[in-house]
């Protein structure tokens, strides 16, 4: 009896975890374009008025890096790039959109290279 409550305890609280992860991360993948060209990568609809996301690279082509900023989706307004993050780091980019309104991640290649990288991660914006 003791171990089937203390199993359901488990499951229960397992649950929940994986439940909060999902709604408070948007996971990306894909290719990050050659020639420095910028592309849109995750979008997620801000819930607080902090003034940052967060971003972390679980994988990143090569020997690559890339640079990263949030867009307002709403008014179109970029927050300042951040350069030359790597994988396997959280990184914080400057986000000041509104609660309540939508933010872009933009992802950029770090180096002017002729070959498309490919890229996976996750995005938040509080």
């Amino acid at each position: 009896m003791l171990a089937g409550v203390a199993l359901a305890g488990i499951l229960v609280a397992g649950g929940a975890t994986a439940a909060s992860a999902s709604t408070s991360q948007t996971d990306f993948g894909g290719i990050m374009n050659s020639y420095q060209q910028s592309r849109y990568f995750a979008t997620q609809t801000k819930a607080n008025t902090g003034a940052n996301a967060s971003i972390r690279f679980s994988g990143l082509g090569g020997d690559s890096s890339a640079n990263v900023k949030a867009q307002n989706v709403t008014t179109g307004t970029q927050y300042t790039e951040k350069k030359g993050l790597g994988e396997a780091y959280t990184y914080a980019i400057e986000d000041k959109t509104k609660s309540g309104q939508r933010t872009r991640l933009i992802v950029t290649n770090n180096a002017w290279v002729v070959v498309d990288v490919a890229i996976s991660g996750w995005f938040k914006t509080n």
